[in-house]
């Protein structure tokens, strides 16, 4: 550790001004302290250091250095094949794993179908296996947009097929921002439920 770091006191120091200030307020306002010598004196003392704690730890230029930390922990290190594969299930993967198929997943997960690609319009996956469909927030939430990223294959079909499925659906127009080149269609509302249930329906 560089001899330039300080160490940041503030939180001690609040803490012994805090309780020095509660000692001084028991002194000041206690029956004992009418008949105690000893008050005045104590609350003199108290004061003191406390002007001496917020003088000396004021400012950064002011803190000390950081000593050496010694190690807090005690540990050993040791080789043994047969518990290391319990450790191994905790670390995180490298890469991420294939879906194992099922016929039901636990979380509500659908994977997606392979005759989904034959359609002239195409949404793959991201590589966490999920949906790209987004709901984009801006000035403080009041404006929501949703967003279909990453398709493929003839995005004007699906512009087209979108707006009349959330027209029938709402029975109102709905409005449709589509970037050919980025291949992205945004919806102004918040339509994302929407937007999965009609994904997973066509199998992307």
């Amino acid at each position: 550790m560089s001899a330039g770091v300080r160490h940041n006191v503030s939180f001690e120091t609040n803490n012994i001004v805090l309780i020095a200030l509660v000692a001084i307020r028991s002194i000041r306002y206690s029956k004992w302290r009418r008949c105690c010598v000893h008050g005045a004196r104590l609350r003199g003392f108290l004061l003191e250091k406390i002007n001496f704690l917020t003088s000396q730890y004021s400012s950064f230029a002011k803190s000390p250095f950081v000593d050496k930390i010694t190690e807090q922990y005690n540990y050993e290190i040791t080789k043994n094949p047969t518990e290391w594969k319990f450790v191994e299930r905790l670390m995180p993967f490298k890469t991420i794993p294939q879906v194992v198929p099922k016929e039901s997943y636990p979380s509500g997960w659908i994977p997606p179908k392979e005759e989904a690609r034959k359609l002239p319009y195409f949404i793959p996956r991201t590589k966490n296996y999920a949906i790209p469909i987004y709901l984009q927030l801006s000035f403080k939430g009041n404006r929501k947009i949703t967003q279909l990223k990453k398709i493929e294959g003839d995005i004007w079909l699906m512009n087209d097929d979108i707006k009349h499925l959330l027209k029938t659906k709402h029975k109102r127009y709905v409005e449709t921002r589509v970037h050919e080149v980025a291949r992205f269609i945004e919806i102004k509302g918040d339509y994302v439920n929407d937007m999965k249930e009609w994904a997973f329906s066509k199998g992307f």
